[in-house]
């Protein structure tokens, strides 16, 4: 057994830092691995954009779920931007903001059935 008179204070201190070394590497591994992650998604979605502009298509729905279709997700997240106005920008700007992206939303659901696809029933029968 280890007496505290036996036990060099330095190296313990060394080992505090180096501990934190460490700990500080691991962080900075998890960084790089969420940053390629991050950097293969910003690929994907440019993929998916260019086929979309090239072909008309829209990419597959990110989740399976009875209403995991493209169409819902697109108008989902058309309707969420006029949302976050709505409940953010109280203001004359902020109206005509939100009826401007109120307006997008109508453009999707028209695109939607321009396109021979559905506009799923909760966003609205007609734009």
């Amino acid at each position: 057994m280890s007496t505290p008179e036996q036990i060099d204070g330095t190296a313990v201190v060394t080992t505090y830092f180096e501990d934190r070394i460490t700990a500080a590497e691991k962080e900075v591994e998890a960084a790089r691995a969420a940053l390629a992650a991050a950097e293969a998604k910003v690929e994907q979605r440019q993929g998916e954009r260019d086929a979309f502009v090239r072909d008309g298509l829209l990419p597959p729905a990110a989740y399976n779920s009875a209403t995991g279709q493209p169409e819902w997700e697109l108008c989902q997240w058309a309707q969420t931007r006029s949302a976050r106005v709505a409940f953010k920008d109280l203001t004359p700007a902020g109206d005509t903001t939100f009826k401007r992206l109120r307006a997008e939303a109508e453009a999707v659901h028209r695109w939607l059935r321009e396109h021979g696809r559905i506009v799923p029933s909760p966003f609205g029968e007609q734009a």
